[in-house]
């Protein structure tokens, strides 16, 4: 892709560019210092560790400078980072002279010319935070023009896929096939599962991978497809869903809860004849929206292996939705599977809707 084709490019130059700003460096200082003093050996060794200990300072604003800028530090403290590390690299610098000349002389022209190295320090310093803020917000736009892209992309094959899943055989044959159990001995029931169906799918298909929808609506249709699970394995399964009141009006990308229930229903009934309790809670914690699912789960019974478009489709679409790989967590405890989704909120402050 083009993008990562930029961003390798611009890795590679990274350490030319050190380099040519070291020789730079050294140069410039050689020549000012050869200027006022004359070329000599006090000069030259002058000038290296000059300009090593300017390089030492830029690598390390090269490395700390970004985050100090966006960590929330205030822009007192940001700005201020590169004067205090010119000050520590000029002052550091003639100490070292000091230890390694012992030259009056020598040492003089080092105090003469302080404001000058000051001054230099500074200026190449700041310049280089600019530069260096700039490469990354190039980076950075790089990386969300990347998943913006694949982001477009497989909104589209999931979307697909979704419907492909949810339109799948099995599925609707064994919905067809309870609701033609339940026409001859209780016809109320078999209408009341053909209008969840018709519900359920107008829910789900209408539905586009790459928009938000309110938390309220995933819950929805939650419970229809729990509904219809629940006419399928009768009194088998049980459901417990609680979820706090004021998440509901919460934005989430659609159908990222969905495929966890049905992970839990596969999974919870398989090779068990007993009767099965799925849990789902919802509730906010840290200004994020978090979801479990539990199930139980029979650690002696081998699970059959699915499409794989399941746990790790959510967890895929999560980072490309937000650029974060600690959304989703699983755990197996006291024979219970469980499920943990976190969904980021944004506030706008304009509002009073999360988005």
């Amino acid at each position: 892709m083009g993008f990562s084709g930029d961003r390798a490019t611009s890795r590679k130059g990274r350490g030319w560019f050190f380099l040519a700003l070291y020789i730079v460096t050294a140069g410039v200082s050689l020549l000012l210092f050869a200027y006022y003093k004359g070329l000599d050996w006090f000069v030259v060794s002058d000038s290296g560790i000059h300009a090593s200990l300017i390089m030492l300072g830029v690598l390390l604003l090269y490395l700390v400078y970004p985050y100090l800028r966006h960590s929330g530090t205030s822009y007192l403290h940001t700005l201020s980072f590169p004067a205090i590390l010119g000050l520590f690299a000029v002052f550091l610098g003639k100490l070292m002279l000091q230890w390694l000349w012992g030259d009056a002389e020598y040492q003089g022209f080092v105090e003469y010319t302080l404001p000058l190295r000051l001054a230099f320090v500074f200026l190449l310093f700041y310049g280089m935070s600019l530069l260096v803020f700039w490469q990354k917000e190039q980076e950075r736009g790089w990386d969300m023009k990347e998943r913006e892209a694949i982001t477009e992309k497989l909104a589209i094959e999931a979307e697909l896929h979704q419907l492909r899943l949810q339109l799948q055989p099995h599925f609707l044959f064994n919905s067809l096939n309870s609701v033609s159990a339940l026409i001859g001995k209780n016809p109320a029931g078999a209408r009341d599962m053909l209008l969840r169906l018709a519900d359920f799918f107008r829910l789900t298909i209408q539905k586009s991978v790459a928009s938000k929808e309110p938390f309220d609506c995933e819950w929805e249709r939650i419970g229809l497809y729990l509904a219809i699970e629940k006419t399928r394995f009768g009194d088998r399964l049980q459901v417990h869903m609680e979820k706090e009141e004021a998440l509901g009006d919460w934005a989430i990308p659609p159908l990222v809860v969905q495929p966890l229930v049905e992970n839990a229903v596969k999974f919870g009934l398989y090779g068990v004849i007993d009767t099965v309790s799925i849990q789902i809670n919802a509730y906010e914690s840290q200004g994020m929206l978090h979801v479990a699912v539990s199930n139980p789960f029979d650690s002696d019974t081998l699970q059959p292996s699915g499409t794989g478009f399941g746990l790790e489709s959510v967890r895929r679409r999560l980072y490309l939705l937000y650029g974060r790989q600690d959304l989703l967590h699983t755990q197996k405890r006291d024979g219970v599977f469980t499920a943990m989704l976190k969904i980021p909120q944004i506030h706008d402050k304009s509002s009073n809707n999360r988005r």
